[in-house]
């Protein structure tokens, strides 16, 4: 029988992921909305709309979740860097190459749930060809850069301290409140 302690952490480590999740989602939700509007634009379309979004916010939930897993298995850390940029670059690659395979892998899961042959599936992504991919790959990556930046910063700061210097009023404006 677990103890009373052991339940505790498990319910902080089950809290902890599911924040970091969260944050993740709206982070990527926000990134991916902002795509689809600029590529609705683009195409002459006028906003994103209703579908474009459900399927942006869907999207981003299981990015979220698979970047959850990939930093449970401590991707792009298992080279110790003590430099922040390094760590964050290399993460960033990481991540991205994780993302791409993942994405591969639910086009062809989906692709053979919908009841097609999974010869024709690898021979549409083949199909795509190389230039996407890559340039899939760039998006990901400069996505990934400036998040993996903020999210060392943040480890380096210790528990909370950043989400507390985002969110929380400073000392100065509580006193300045507090006379007023």
């Amino acid at each position: 029988m677990a103890s009373v302690e052991t339940k505790t952490r498990i319910k902080e480590r089950v809290w902890e992921e599911t924040r970091t999740m969260l944050w993740l989602f709206a982070y990527i939700f926000l990134f991916l909305a902002a795509l689809a509007g600029y590529r609705s634009i683009l195409l002459g379309r006028g906003g994103a709309g209703a579908w474009p979004l459900l399927h942006c916010a869907i999207e981003a939930m299981v990015l979220a979740k698979v970047m959850v897993i990939g930093n449970m298995l401590k991707l792009g850390e298992r080279v110790r860097q003590r430099r922040m940029f390094a760590r964050t670059i290399s993460r960033a690659l990481a991540f991205t190459l994780f993302a791409l395979m993942f994405s591969a892998a639910e086009e062809l899961v989906m692709g053979m749930i919908r009841g097609r042959e999974f010869a024709d599936l690898w021979h549409d992504l083949l199909q795509l060809g190389p230039r996407l991919i890559v340039a899939r790959g760039v998006v990901l990556f400069i996505f990934f850069v400036p998040l993996f930046a903020i999210w060392e910063i943040g480890r380096r700061l210790g528990d909370g301290k950043l989400h507390s210097m985002f969110f929380d009023l400073p000392d100065e404006s509580l006193a300045g409140q507090k006379e007023g």
